[in-house]
């Protein structure tokens, strides 16, 4: 089973994009119903023959999926005609998460899947860079057109990448991550860290969402931090923001793309009155109104209509991510999930100090981050998936070695 799920992660995970591209194409159905069924099925096989110690972020995160799926049916939140236990168990993203930490955690990966893994991880984000620039000419090139209503997106010059397949803020999760993967790993080659480096940089501007470009530059800003660098590196690294912005107006002036809007618009917000603070704001007011009536359970993971006449058509849901789980699932659950963040968050440092691996303590602070301004705790997405079975390697390589090497 341990190589199975190896040979599993290394051909689903890095091409994970491409794989729910063919599957909602050819079959008209998610990526979600196939990994749902074969994700439970090694998950059985585990529990019936390993015996497994979970570690402490994973005992939380399964006692807030346990809170969120009690909420899903108290509060009988399920799409119209939907058969409840293929949506929890197949659909439900928390679930998918469960199933994906579970098996990671029983899982010993070696040397060999990591050496794939890297190769293959550069292989998707020059495909993400390829795809993104085409993307600036011909929006819809890749674009996952089943989005329906999500469309309005393009009209906003959005660009999605190849990430749209899996959700449209997957791109802006997952890609960030993997950079700050990727920086961890050819901070030291001179080769390679210019196409990671330059890839971030455009990719992320041209999504013209401001998140995912403080996502990417805080995960560009391990390589200043981190002391294995050498100030040499830093220069070039430095030269590398400066090449990456001339070659972003390059691009956009041979594709006809409107650089200037982006950065009035969506940058500095001119001209719209400073709509997103403004939107924060008063999710902020709203928060402070309604959490106050079921503080302890919440509501459940809809925003209610009294929320969305509160908002007055400003956003849809309560537009900080804490806040909007906080209304949806009260203390109890939120206790239990930010539990999980927190041990995951000092497992990821604790990795950095000790094997010098910081790759998925900046992934993980870009998606935390991100949730000030988005609700989207979606932890099945590639990018943190990806960013456990890192974890686990290293936190699995710590017990071989002596006790005198381990960092409390």
């Amino acid at each position: 089973m341990n190589k199975l799920v190896q040979n599993l992660f290394i051909w689903l995970l890095p091409f994970y994009p491409i794989w729910a591209w063919l599957c909602l194409t050819y079959t008209g159905k998610p990526i979600y119903y196939p990994l749902g069924a074969i994700l439970i099925a090694i998950t059985i096989y585990i529990i019936v023959f390993v015996n497994k110690k979970l570690p402490k972020y994973l005992q939380f995160f399964i006692l807030f999926t346990l809170c969120h799926i009690f909420s899903i049916y108290v509060n009988d939140i399920f799409p119209k005609n939907a058969n409840k236990l293929n949506y929890i168990f197949l659909l439900d993203d928390n679930v998918r998460a469960c199933l994906f930490f579970f098996i990671i955690e029983s899982t010993v990966f070696d040397e060999s899947f990591f050496t794939k893994m890297k190769k293959r991880l550069l292989i998707i984000i020059t495909l993400s860079l390829i795809v993104s620039i085409i993307q600036t000419k011909v929006p819809t090139f890749f674009f996952n057109l089943f989005a329906d209503d999500e469309l309005l997106y393009i009209g906003e010059s959005r660009i999605f990448s190849i990430y749209s397949w899996l959700g449209l803020n997957s791109g802006g999760i997952t890609f960030p991550i993997l950079i700050s993967i990727l920086l961890s790993i050819y901070y030291s080659k001179k080769s390679v860290l210019p196409l990671v480096v330059l890839s971030g940089i455009v990719v992320s501007f041209l999504t013209r969402a401001r998140y995912v470009m403080i996502s990417m530059l805080i995960a560009l800003s391990q390589l200043f931090f981190n002391t294995k660098v050498s100030i040499a590196k830093r220069s070039l690294f430095f030269g590398l923001l400066i090449f990456g912005v001339i070659l972003i107006a390059t691009i956009a002036q041979y594709v006809g793309y409107d650089l200037n809007e982006v950065i009035n618009s969506r940058i500095l917000e001119k001209g719209n009155d400073m709509g997103a603070a403004k939107t924060r704001i008063l999710s902020y007011e709203v928060f402070m109104k309604v959490f106050p009536e079921n503080p302890w359970i919440g509501v459940g993971p809809q925003t209610r209509s009294d929320v969305l006449a509160l908002l007055g058509g400003e956003a849809i849901v309560i537009h900080i991510g804490y806040l909007c789980f906080l209304y949806f699932y009260g203390i109890i659950g939120c206790f239990f999930l930010f539990t999980a963040m927190l041990f995951l968050l000092k497992d990821a440092w604790t990795v950095g100090k000790r094997d010098g691996f910081w790759g998925v303590f900046y992934g993980l602070i870009t998606f935390y981050l991100a949730n000030l301004t988005l609700p989207y705790f979606n932890f099945s997405e590639m990018g943190i998936v990806i960013a456990l079975i890192y974890l686990r390697y290293y936190n699995y390589q710590s017990t071989l070695e002596p006790d005198e090497n381990h960092i409390d």
